[in-house]
């Protein structure tokens, strides 16, 4: 038996991708604006960075997510990489830049800290 080709496993089709249109179709008409925040984690020592896998995108992104109703980037991105690294900061965040993202929509902006 042949292990299958973990890109393929991460290709939607039928009905998940359907559903995944779907909400994309809804978030765009439905949110005028998304923010969102990725962290760049880099470890002196041993010279790596902090990536993870998500199940729903195929290869590997640096940790982060979406800014919350009533939330600050920053307290976002200590949101995020506590909840997907069990990362604290132990000192305030440099934002390094803004993106626009039109692969996802035209719409959605991150900062990258």
């Amino acid at each position: 038996m042949t292990q299958p080709d973990l890109e393929q496993v991460f290709r939607q089709a039928g009905w998940p991708g359907l559903r995944a249109r779907l909400f994309h179709l809804y978030f765009v008409l439905r949110r005028p604006m998304t923010l969102g925040v990725r962290g760049l984690i880099h470890d002196r020592t041993s010279n790596s960075v902090f990536l993870i896998r998500h199940t729903y995108v195929p290869g590997w992104q640096l940790p982060g997510g979406g800014v919350e109703l009533g939330e600050t980037m920053i307290e976002a991105l200590a949101r995020e990489l506590s909840e997907e690294g069990n990362i604290a900061l132990t000192a305030p965040p440099v934002l390094k830049s803004m993106h626009f993202n039109r692969r996802a929509s035209r719409r959605d902006h991150v900062g990258l800290y």
